[in-house]
């Protein structure tokens, strides 16, 4: 998956029409959760076991760790 992609991903399961600024923006627990199984049904048992993922409730922090992780693509 490529970063762009992981946006899109983002902002469908968001779903706000007000964001300006994804890489600023912090979702809801909710949110977070629906992300997150998204992702995992992409990666199996690599997200959920991502020290410290239940804490990425930003763009930015999500897509440090996944670069880190080697789960995104380069672009």
């Amino acid at each position: 998956m490529k970063k762009k992609e992981l946006e899109k991903l983002i902002l469908r399961i968001i779903n706000d029409d007000e964001i300006n600024d994804l890489k600023s923006y912090e979702w809801d627990s909710l949110a977070h959760l629906s992300i997150l199984m998204e992702l995992d049904k992409n990666y199996p048992g690599k997200i959920t076991s991502i020290e410290g993922i239940a804490e990425m409730n930003n763009f930015a922090k999500l897509v440090k760790v996944l670069n880190l992780k080697k789960i995104l693509d380069s672009e």
